[in-house]
């Protein structure tokens, strides 16, 4: 199977290409900055344009059919719509985009559409508003940690482009999940977020926690999600209060394939029709992340 991954500067890839490796003949791996490491482990690196470029899918499709591509695995958050909205159309060229449905994705896209989903739903979320009532300032399209700022209501702050949310203090859980092509449940695995750094989890552990089980499990059936999903929350003295969901690969994604099994391996039977039965997940495990080498020559940078 030849496998398209993107965003290969990512630190989330050094812990899964060995996962990822079990299932590829070739994986093809796209950034748009030429020190981006993974360009240098995969099987073919691509210098990519950013998803702002009017020319960008029309490289990256260019790609998939000049190397083969059988799966993509979409990860970057500004491309995801217009995977989503191609993804019909790619299925008839024999390639498989292992992502969301469109309206799937404008809800996770969008933090106020999020929290209109989790109100709908039934699911605790913090008090979200598209006025300046609450102090945490969240651009509404956006990932990580990037353009969030808190500003004391009644002091001049631009909305436009942002929603407002109340503040909330507790212990932050990332939720792992995993999904058929039917949106079918088939692992739920709640991490706790011992230490973060630049947005990603590099310290974290699974627990067994049943409330966030059950939210996560309501959010899973509220829409139809496919593939690797993850849902951030927060434990608070007054319960647990779900912020956003990324319906894609997730930082600590490793975390949780090593204490369940390769997901990748997983999707690649159900394409194949190939039955399976999940394992028992393994609570209580640890994860510690820490940093690795990727070396070239200066002559083989990608341009």
């Amino acid at each position: 199977m030849n496998v398209l991954i993107e965003a290969v500067g990512s630190p989330i890839w050094g812990t899964l290409f060995p996962y990822l490796r079990a299932i590829s003949d070739k994986i093809v791996g796209l950034d748009i900055d030429p020190l981006a490491f993974g360009l240098y482990m995969v099987d073919r690196g691509y210098l990519v344009p950013r998803y702002s470029h009017p020319d960008c899918f029309d490289t990256l499709i260019e790609i998939c059919l000049a190397e083969e591509i059988d799966l993509v695995f979409p990860s970057v958050n500004e491309g995801l719509l217009e995977w989503a909205n191609r993804r019909e159309s790619l299925a008839k060229l024999g390639i498989t985009v292992l992502i969301s449905p469109e309206d799937t994705i404008a809800i996770c896209y969008d933090k106020w559409e999020t929290y209109r989903f989790f109100v709908a739903n039934g699911i605790p979320t913090p008090k979200t508003s598209l006025h300046h009532e609450y102090e945490l300032i969240k651009p509404r399209v956006g990932r990580g940690g990037s353009g969030i700022r808190r500003v004391e209501p009644g002091k001049s702050v631009d909305m436009e482009g942002c929603v407002s949310q109340e503040f909330v203090e507790g212990q932050e859980f990332s939720i792992d999940a995993l999904c058929d092509m039917d949106g079918n449940i088939i692992y739920i695995v709640p991490r706790k977020r011992l230490a973060i750094e630049s947005g990603l989890s590099v310290k974290g552990q699974v627990v067994y926690d049943e409330m966030i089980e059950q939210h996560m499990r309501q959010v899973l059936t509220s829409s139809c999600f496919v593939g690797p999903v993850d849902v951030q929350c927060f434990r608070t003295d007054d319960g647990v209060l779900f912020t956003e969901i990324n319906p894609r690969i997730a930082g600590g994604l490793s975390l949780s394939m090593a204490a369940t099994e390769n997901w990748f391996e997983l999707l690649a039977k159900m394409l194949s029709n190939v039955s399976f039965e999940p394992v028992p997940v393994k609570y209580g495990l640890l994860m510690m992340r820490y940093f690795s080498d990727c070396l070239v020559n200066e002559r083989d940078l990608l341009s």
